[in-house]
């Protein structure tokens, strides 16, 4: 029969283990710390970097899946991004082509009203074309901006004229914009007369025609008979066409040729006035 040594049985109880072990583990630290305390910094600092240079490759060679793993994420989170950015630029290329289109238009609608703005009047001795700035029928006044002024030569009073007629004239000027009363503005009056009739009055603005003002027997006008200008205030001048005459069965008004449009050009013609005005 085969007997355990005591020893062994000893060493296997677990209250004997946890005490072996705690016992081992002081001594270890108690030599670890009188080892420390009796080698020079020099050493530590030699032991220290030794410990690094021999686990650099262990390292290196634990993280390189790592930083496989992290690229290959790299990567594909930027052909994400790339595929993103594709789509945004392809949207804006659309823009793009769509402002071209937009661009393209209004040359050509700029060569367009550069046409019907051929206005033939006699007389004048300069004529500009100029944009409106600002919404030409938006309020109830009637008054617009242009992008010409003192600068380009214009004077308080010049007419302005849209593709269809006589607009109205200017009214305020600076260095390079101007101020617009337009004839359907119920402050601007304008001084005609009847081509056939002969008769001469005034047409106030009233928003989409004009009202005779000044006249007796208006139903002596002919129904369709031409308007023009005269130059009774002396800042018109005559024989420009207005309007023709309308007549009904209770009124009679004057439809003027410049019918309010969406234009946004218009020409400025320059007349030798009897009266100038300066601002």
């Amino acid at each position: 029969m085969v007997y355990k040594s005591s020893f062994g049985r000893g060493f296997n109880s677990s209250i004997l283990n946890s005490y072996v072990l705690s016992v081992l583990l002081c001594i270890f630290f108690s030599i670890t710390l009188f080892v420390l305390s009796v080698i020079d910094a020099a050493t530590i600092k030699f032991l220290r970097f030794s410990t690094i240079s021999f686990s650099k490759p262990i390292f290196i060679l634990v993280g390189k899946p790592f930083q496989i793993f992290n690229n290959s994420l790299i990567y594909i989170n930027e052909t994400m991004l790339a595929k993103e950015k594709n789509l945004v630029l392809l949207e804006e290329n659309k823009k793009l082509a769509k402002e071209l289109d937009n661009k393209n238009f209004l040359l050509l609608e700029n060569q367009r009203l550069k046409n019907l703005l051929k206005v033939q009047e006699v007389d004048y001795v300069k004529k500009i074309t100029a944009r409106i700035l600002i919404d030409a029928y938006k309020d109830a006044g009637s008054l617009i901006y242009i992008d010409v002024g003192k600068k380009d030569g214009l004077k308080i009073n010049d007419l302005v004229f849209n593709e269809k007629g006589l607009l109205g004239r200017i009214i305020e000027l600076g260095q390079n914009s101007s101020k617009v009363l337009t004839i359907f503005d119920e402050n601007s009056v304008v001084p005609v007369v009847s081509v056939n009739t002969k008769k001469s009055f005034f047409v106030q603005g009233g928003n989409k025609r004009l009202e005779l003002k000044h006249i007796e027997k208006k139903f002596g006008l002919k129904h369709g008979e031409l308007v023009v200008s005269t130059d009774a205030a002396g800042y018109f001048k005559e024989g420009i066409k207005i309007g023709r005459v309308v007549k009904t069965l209770n009124e009679v008004f004057v439809l003027p040729f410049a019918k309010k449009t969406d234009s946004i050009y218009v020409n400025v013609l320059i007349y030798n006035f009897t009266n100038v005005f300066e601002d």
